[in-house]
């Protein structure tokens, strides 16, 4: 099951499809604190993303999946990515 929903957490598992974006639009509509996990998901539909980019739960988890971490986690979580991190300085 791609979705496990709690009260005020979600952990997002494996392939989240686009089947999923209903569900999970309703639960962070209707959750007061959301939290997501994405420690063990590994695929992100573009809707569901959409859909953690209007609600802007907390990131409880940061996923294990390199391209989610890399490209996808800085985008919800509003920092500038690995390079910043390291204390580069922008162009």
């Amino acid at each position: 099951m791609p979705l496990e929903l709690h009260e005020e957490t979600a952990n997002l598992v494996g392939v989240v499809t686009v089947d999923e974006v209903e569900q999970l639009t309703g639960w962070l509509r209707t959750a007061k604190r959301p939290k997501v996990s994405l420690r063990r998901c590994n695929h992100l539909h573009t809707g569901a993303l959409q859909a953690l980019l209007l609600f802007r739960p907390k990131i409880s988890s940061a996923p294990n999946d390199a391209f989610l971490a890399t490209q996808v986690l800085p985008l919800l979580t509003g920092s500038s990515g690995p390079a910043n991190k390291q204390g580069s300085d922008p162009p």
